[in-house]
């Protein structure tokens, strides 16, 4: 899909700042009657893939462990039969919560016109969204997976990579100095208790050959790599790569004993998950990497939202006008990257701050209590560990994890801590950085 080019900058800021302005009437507490939820008018997903290999290799894995990792039965960074039918099992819920809602019939076949689906074209986010599929609309078809081309990066997804956002690197690179004390050996001493832990489940390495303890590596905040503004290299950066492994193994179901060697327990893995959550809130959550390479997906979903608010075609919308369902199937960074320009954090059980579990997902729900009355709920929904692990059937009795988040400057006091939909709109306004959007939505 294709929109024609954008207006000029000039005219994008000015009417910006209409926006704003009027938000701050329209907004303003009191004047739009809050009721409990309102009519759903459109759901936009954006979810992380279902549970995969590890990223990198044994070997790669090896030089930290004192015995060698368990063997996957997929090729590394793919999806596995464990993670397809994870995502079934989230799409039988999503269904199941949506016509409750009344946003669909429950007919598959008389829903599937409803749906958009738009996937990064590596082949865990494809699949994980043709699982959804099967979970959301039973019976049907494949669905029609709007996806670039294999091997054309997506700018959607990895704008950087792409080379369709030029972040300035040494300035990313100051922003998260500056949130560390412009030292990174501060992070160390800081997380040193989950390090040591982390030790202990790898084992003792010191003196074998080719091994390092992980706490030993130097450590510096760098330009970033493929689609990564920023990067933090050493013991940071390890530690997340380490712990993904580590949470991929209980999610996929490994016995315990070949769960970090049998040395690994729900308690230290929701401890481990502090170095998962740090280097991501470091390297994504910055905010300006995250305007690098959230502003061009912010942009195409919020002007999803202003389509259905408004009317019109929608030239940089996500699918066709009157569409109620846009799932799109991507990575972590995203979800991190989109969450910070709103601001927004949030907990699950048995995680850490901003847990990017498989599977999981944050959900822009648009609601409507009066005419011209949208609002908005943002939530962050996910299976539990354990519900990844065991696979078990969700439904609205047994439902995922479901964390409600409060926007700061936006939202209300009530239990879905709905934002007004002109204030939503006027935070992106304020967070999207128009220089890292480009035009049309491949």
């Amino acid at each position: 899909m294709h929109r024609s080019p954008p207006t000029s900058l000039t005219v994008r800021l000015v009417c910006r700042l209409g926006v704003v302005l009027l938000a701050g009437f329209f907004g303003a507490p009191g004047l739009i009657a809050a009721t409990p939820d309102g009519e759903l008018k459109l759901v936009v997903i954006l979810t992380r893939h279902g549970v995969r290999s590890p990223l990198q290799t044994n070997q790669i894995l090896g030089k930290f462990a004192a015995e060698p990792w368990p063997e996957w039965t997929v090729k590394p960074g793919l999806l596995t039969p464990h993670g397809h039918q994870q995502m079934v099992r989230m799409g039988e819920y999503y269904r199941a919560r949506y016509v409750a809602a009344g946003l669909l019939t429950g007919d598959p076949v008389k829903d599937a016109p409803a749906f958009f689906f738009r996937a990064n074209n590596e082949p865990r986010t494809m699949e994980s969204a043709v699982a959804l599929a099967a979970g959301l609309l039973p019976g049907t078809p494949e669905p029609n997976l709007h996806a670039l081309p294999k091997g054309r990066i997506d700018p959607l997804y990895q704008p950087v990579k792409a080379g369709t956002s030029k972040p300035d690197r040494d300035l990313a690179v100051a922003a998260v100095l500056g949130r560390i004390g412009n030292d990174p050996a501060n992070l160390t001493l800081a997380y040193r208790a989950e390090f040591d832990a982390l030790q202990r489940i790898l084992g003792p390495v010191s003196g074998q050959p080719g091994k390092t303890p992980v706490i030993e590596l130097p450590g510096a905040v760098v330009h970033g790599e493929f689609d990564h503004t920023v990067g933090v290299s050493g013991p940071v950066r390890i530690a997340m790569q380490i712990t993904d492994a580590l949470l991929l193994e209980y999610t996929e179901g490994m016995p315990m004993k070949d769960v970090g060697w049998g040395r690994l327990d729900t308690a230290t893995l929701t401890q481990l998950l502090k170095l998962h959550s740090l280097y991501f809130d470091l390297t994504q959550s910055t905010l300006y990497a995250a305007q690098a390479q959230a502003s061009n997906l912010a942009d195409h979903v919020l002007q999803t939202l202003q389509r259905t608010v408004r009317g019109g075609s929608g030239e940089g919308a996500f699918g066709e006008p009157g569409q109620k369902f846009v799932l799109i199937s991507g990575h972590d960074t995203n979800i991190i990257n989109f969450a910070s320009l709103l601001g927004a954090h949030w907990y699950l059980p048995g995680t850490q701050q901003d847990p990017l579990l498989p599977g999981g997902a944050l959900v822009l729900e648009l609601r409507q209590h009066s005419p011209g009355g949208y609002f908005v709920r943002v939530l962050y929904v996910s299976q539990t560990l354990d519900q990844i692990r065991n696979l078990l059937p969700l439904s609205l009795e047994h439902p995922p994890a479901i964390a409600p988040i409060f926007i700061p400057g936006c939202s209300e006091d009530t239990p879905g801590f709905d934002l007004p939909f002109t204030k939503f709109e006027a935070l992106l306004h304020r967070t999207i950085d128009l220089q890292f959007v480009t035009p049309g939505v491949p």
